[in-house]
């Protein structure tokens, strides 16, 4: 009997040292690629991302993978250079342009004063702020609005913005222009 749990203890272990190699990164990804459930499958990406210095040849495959992207990047047209703004002096007039640039310093909301008013032919505002910007209302919002009145733009959610007078409890939906 204790022979044949010696014998059935070593082939386990035999099995475990199998086992316990160290694979590839990319058999490694695949194997996390294969998993179905998706919980698992991020489980185990993150538990390859943790240990990268298990897996045999990690460092030439990243040289491969930087060298792969070297050789893409030089492929590719250099892109055109940025036509140059002259609104690009300070964040507040970019406020609204975020589609347009790369967001690093956000402001939640912008006050400024009314420069003119004007009606679009579907009866909506166009609006022109003493900071250069123009922005059109969106929305069927009734408000009255006055040049030279200080008003407040605010970021909402999903990309949308609100023009606010002090002192009344509505809100205006407008976007950027120009």
């Amino acid at each position: 009997m204790k022979i044949r749990l010696l014998s059935l203890a070593t082939l386990l272990c035999a099995f475990g040292a199998m086992n316990a190699q160290a694979e590839s990164i990319g058999d490694a990804m695949e194997k996390c690629r294969n998993t179905d459930n998706s919980l698992k499958r991020l489980m185990c990406f993150d538990k390859v991302a943790k240990s990268l210095s298990q897996y045999d040849g990690v460092n030439a495959e990243i040289g491969q993978l930087q060298t792969y992207r070297g050789a893409a990047n030089n492929s590719k047209a250099t892109p055109p250079a940025a036509k140059p703004s002259r609104l690009t002096s300070q964040p507040e007039n970019e406020f609204g342009l975020e589609h347009k640039r790369d967001l690093t310093k956000e402001a939640s909301e912008i006050l400024v004063s009314i420069k003119s008013l004007k009606k679009s032919l579907r009866d909506k505002y166009v609006i022109s702020f003493s900071d250069g910007s123009v922005w059109q209302q969106t929305d069927d919002t009734y408000m009255k609005l006055k040049e030279g009145q200080p008003v407040a733009v605010e970021r909402g959610l999903l990309g949308a913005f609100f023009l606010s007078v002090e002192g009344l409890n509505k809100r205006m939906k407008v976007k950027r222009v120009k």
